[in-house]
């Protein structure tokens, strides 16, 4: 759960048509590797422990996806989800080295939502579009297929 606060900006989270509540959108900076997140955090939890569950989490994580391997980097971001609500996303940056040198890198961006991210996915892939693990390993395969390996 290493990670550093950087910054927090209130907020209102809107959950669906008649449901909202006070939160904090909060920054931090992932340990070991400096990966710059975003999560937003409800006020309560936030006032409880600074958000430390929920940040540490989503920190861990990522350590984890980029302890594997193939991801060699991440950045949090804001997206539009399907209902049109603003959702924590992740950046991953995937990179694929060829046996056969290239010029520079070979490398994709795969956005995977803070939820399935931290999501316990011990029994099995019931996620819409997969685990983080199995969408970071596609985008790994499509890069070593556009390789020609």
């Amino acid at each position: 759960m290493a990670y550093q606060l950087l910054a927090t900006s209130t907020t209102v989270q809107v959950y669906g048509p008649q449901l909202a509540s006070e939160a904090l959108i909060c920054t931090i900076a992932s340990a070991p590797s400096g990966s710059q997140l975003i999560r937003t955090v409800p006020e309560a939890s936030f006032q409880a422990d600074q958000g430390a569950g929920l940040l540490g989490s989503l920190s861990d994580a990522v350590e984890s996806v980029l302890g594997e391997g193939i991801a060699v980097g991440a950045v949090g971001t804001q997206t539009v989800d399907s209902s049109g609500l603003l959702a924590d996303e992740v950046t991953f940056t995937v990179e694929y080295v060829p046996a056969a040198p290239v010029p520079g890198p070979i490398t994709a961006d795969v956005n995977v939502p803070v939820n399935v991210l931290t999501a316990d996915t011990g029994f099995g892939s019931f996620l819409s579009g997969g685990t983080a693990q199995e969408r970071i390993l596609d985008t790994y395969n499509k890069l070593k297929a556009l390789a020609g390996e």
